[in-house]
């Protein structure tokens, strides 16, 4: 196995080990599930094949939750 490949895999694997802790986690919200596979800099076109979505809805999504996190006062976390 090329080097690439192995990187590849290893990054997929990542994104499914994600995935399945946001269902375990019962994160059933998109926003949610899209803030965490953001993490991995998974292009909107696969996010949206993930949910179900289309892509620019997750960029809407992702731009959003970008503002959210900058709007928010330092030190204070985001309740649920």
């Amino acid at each position: 196995m090329v080097a690439e490949e192995a990187i590849e895999l290893g990054r997929k694997l990542d994104i499914l080990i994600a995935l399945t802790l946001c269902q375990l986690e019962h994160r059933t919200d998109p926003s949610d599930v899209i803030a965490v596979l953001s993490r991995f800099e998974i292009e909107p076109r696969e996010v949206a094949a993930i949910l179900g979505m289309t892509s620019n809805a997750v960029r809407v999504a992702r731009h959003r939750l970008r503002r959210s996190v900058r709007t928010r006062p330092r030190g204070l976390a985001k309740r649920n």
